[in-house]
């Protein structure tokens, strides 16, 4: 069996590769186009940048296409020595299904093990990472949001047109800021110049703009527009300083750093406590999703009829997606003892488990 141990699992290791390079390909498409529109704002970012900032999105496409490439070559691989009657032959042997099934096993644990360090590690440090990117981007090339006759909403809370533009002098220059998003059209502060000249402030580690010719409006606490004169405006167009106040999301924050801030940070309040505790139960448990999808995979894959090359395909996609649909359903629970999202966050392995039991006593009766 040791031969066959082998061979199964070398099947198994490089479908997976295979397809964990096409779906990553894939997946990091819209993550780059999602994320990294700033950067192809105007004029293009330097090539190393462009790498460095695929090489930042990649965990995020490792976490999602890991699991599915490996239901996939589960469900494939199986399917294929089902179909050759070579699982018929090694169980007329005397081996088991669950001992047949044994390589399946340890890759999904190696997987497993790659997977939780990839999200609880990797992928949160990645996340802060692509920001800082951005910010240097930004930084190298303050024009790089500011082409003229287009709206531009790069910039967070913020909405730009400029008429013209010659080098740093920008001509025609409305600024909203937006006051919320569900007043997408209304602004807390606008300003307009016929002409402003773009400097970045080393001291304060901002880009902000010299006014010529313009007058301001502010809302004041009853709606009212409120002019301002000109000496008083100073607007900051971007900000990157990078000792400012750190915003603490879980999604940049690696799990050593969740459990770290909820110890030092007593006076939290109990719904951002629970976001952050779920953070690291949802992390946990996703990364579970390899050994899960091995406990279906490997009886449903001898079970798929002969010649029938889509059935696999069919069961991967039905059951990944049903996996990853649960953990975002799980996700959106608003629970301020975050109780009611541990149970179903976990909820998908525990059901993994009791199904994949259920078919490998049925597949063992065939």
């Amino acid at each position: 069996m040791l031969k066959f141990d082998r061979y199964i699992g070398k099947n198994l290791f490089t479908t997976t590769l295979f397809a964990v390079a096409i779906l990553s390909g894939i997946f990091m498409l819209g993550n780059i186009f999602k994320e990294a529109r700033p950067l192809f704002v105007g004029k293009h970012p330097s090539p190393m940048l462009v790498v460095e900032f695929i090489f930042s999105v990649l965990p995020f496409s490792l976490m999602f296409t890991i699991p599915f490439s490996f239901l996939a070559a589960v469900m494939l691989v199986f399917g294929r020595l089902s179909a050759d009657n070579e699982i018929l032959a090694i169980r007329m042997s005397g081996q088991s299904l669950p001992r047949i099934a044994l390589p399946v096993f340890v890759v999904a644990a190696i997987l497993s093990g790659f997977c939780f360090w990839l999200n609880a590690e990797i992928a949160p440090q990645a996340k802060a990472r692509v920001k800082n990117l951005l910010m240097d981007a930004v930084k190298a090339d303050p024009n790089k949001f500011l082409d003229p006759g287009v709206v531009q909403t790069q910039l967070k809370d913020k909405r730009i047109y400029v008429r013209d533009r010659i080098d740093n002098t920008l001509y025609g220059l409305h600024i909203h800021d937006v006051a919320s998003l569900d007043k997408s059209y209304a602004s807390n502060f606008y300003v307009y110049a016929e002409s402003a000249l773009i400097y970045v402030d080393l001291k304060n580690n901002q880009i902000k703009l010299k006014l010529s010719n313009a007058f301001a409006l502010q809302d004041d606490a009853n709606g009212t527009k409120i002019p301002i004169t000109v000496e008083d405006v100073d607007p900051v167009l971007f900000s990157f300083d990078t000792k400012r106040k750190r915003r603490f999301k879980a999604s940049s924050m690696t799990n050593n750093e969740i459990r770290s801030y909820l110890n030092t940070t007593p006076d939290l309040s109990k719904k951002e406590r629970a976001k952050l505790s779920n953070a690291v139960t949802s992390r946990q448990s996703f990364s579970l999703a390899c050994f899960a999808f091995a406990l279906i995979g490997v009886p449903l894959g001898i079970g798929a009829r002969r010649k029938d090359t889509s059935t696999g395909f069919i069961f991967s996609i039905m059951i990944g997606l049903s996996y990853f649909l649960f953990h975002i359903f799980a996700g959106q629970i608003k629970d301020e003892t975050s109780n009611v999202s541990t149970i179903l966050f976990w909820l998908p392995n525990v059901l993994a488990l009791i199904i994949g039991v259920w078919l490998f006593r049925k597949s063992r009766s065939k």
